[in-house]
């Protein structure tokens, strides 16, 4: 173990939350192009193989969420409270500006993308702005914003929490049992519920979510715990990740008309522990690589953090884009290199799109007075 403690205070290297970012961003890059393909003319197998993939990678939100806690409570660790001027600094240029820059992008170059109803007039257009509908990944960013704007509290529990067992489990209690409450609420009035579309906001309301965030929060004060049992427990978290996978398909299958995707909800016990699987497996992969030094790759990820959320936001774009030029017709010949080539493509454009822009932006700052 001891090269595992070496590596716990390398994290000018990537650390947990850079990964769970970067590889629940590479995934939820996935959905939509699945959610396009499995409206072509397919037969029962294949429609059974995009719905198994598309459950495979049903564990983006969660996971983002995580990471993201986790990154600013472990930057923000040496501080009682969170600097607020430069916390909102922060996050302002590294959040809330792209995302209402890409829902104006989304808004009024790609209109036909909106969700619900469109807009006729300033005060619709400004609701599909801050509602979500603007685009079909939009509702993600609303929820996410939340957790920033609430990290205050998440980082006052962390701080009263600290590595106390006793307040762990307090904490742990409390949270999971407002979890649980909503997840009923949720399913009798909203999901299978007479107010399914009078409450749909509520589907992006960051309750939803709370566990991921609070966890990911507390996750860095005992993070050398978790990291050992992780380490030696690695065959658990490989067998409860598969269990919960098959748990989560079967439902799905048993339940629900495999073509209508968005009823493969996150609002389930089942998938909540499922998403909590894969965040330990990704955090096991992260682990692993600091153990045996590998720079490289903990550079590469770090890099590609800074860029996740924007290359999330600008990967609808292209995934129309290319969908409309060429991929529809490969995967409609090929279907799973059509998915993967179109996934890959969409990959490398939205992460080189943020980049330039990123760099642009820089490179114009520096001229201005």
């Amino acid at each position: 173990m001891r090269q595992l403690n070496d590596q716990q205070n390398n994290w000018w290297l990537a650390d947990i939350g850079d990964y769970l970012k970067v590889i629940a961003n590479g995934m939820v890059m996935l959905q939509p192009i699945i959610a396009l393909t499995i409206k072509l003319p397919l037969t029962g197998g294949e429609q059974r193989l995009l719905a198994s993939l598309y459950n495979f990678v049903k564990c983006t939100s969660p996971t983002f969420i995580f990471g993201i806690v986790f990154t600013v409570i472990r930057q923000n660790e040496n501080y009682r409270r969170l600097p607020m001027p430069n916390y909102a600094r922060d996050q302002w240029a590294d959040n809330f500006w792209p995302t209402l820059m890409w829902t104006l992008i989304y808004l009024l170059a790609m209109p036909n993308l909106q969700q619900r109803e469109h807009y006729h007039n300033v005060t619709s257009f400004c609701w599909q702005v801050v509602s979500g509908n603007a685009a079909p990944h939009l509702w993600y960013s609303v929820m996410m914003l939340q957790f920033l704007l609430i990290m205050p509290v998440i980082k006052w529990v962390t701080n009263y929490v600290g590595h106390d067992i006793g307040r762990l489990l307090i904490s742990f209690i409390i949270v999971t049992g407002i979890y649980a409450a909503w997840l009923i609420f949720y399913d009798q009035y909203v999901f299978n519920g007479p107010e399914a579309n009078h409450w749909y906001l509520l589907n992006r309301c960051f309750l939803s979510f709370l566990i991921f965030g609070f966890y990911g929060g507390l996750a860095w004060n005992f993070h050398s715990q978790i990291q050992r049992w992780l380490y030696y427990g690695w065959w658990d978290v490989l067998f409860i990740y598969v269990a919960t996978y098959l748990w989560t398909r079967q439902q799905f299958f048993a339940f629900h008309d495999l073509t209508k995707l968005v009823d493969d909800t996150y609002y389930r016990p089942s998938m909540a522990i499922y998403a909590l699987a894969v965040i330990a497996l990704i955090y096991l992969i992260c682990i692993v690589q600091k153990v045996y030094q590998m720079d490289r790759s903990l550079k590469v990820i770090h890099f590609l953090a800074f860029y996740a959320y924007r290359a999330f936001l600008a990967n609808v774009l292209w995934e129309r884009i290319l969908w409309s030029l060429w991929f529809r017709q490969i995967a409609g010949r090929w279907l799973l290199p059509g998915v993967l080539a179109t996934w890959v493509f969409t990959w490398l454009c939205s992460y080189l799109t943020v980049y330039l822009l990123h760099q642009l932006w820089i490179k114009s700052a520096k001229l201005l007075p």
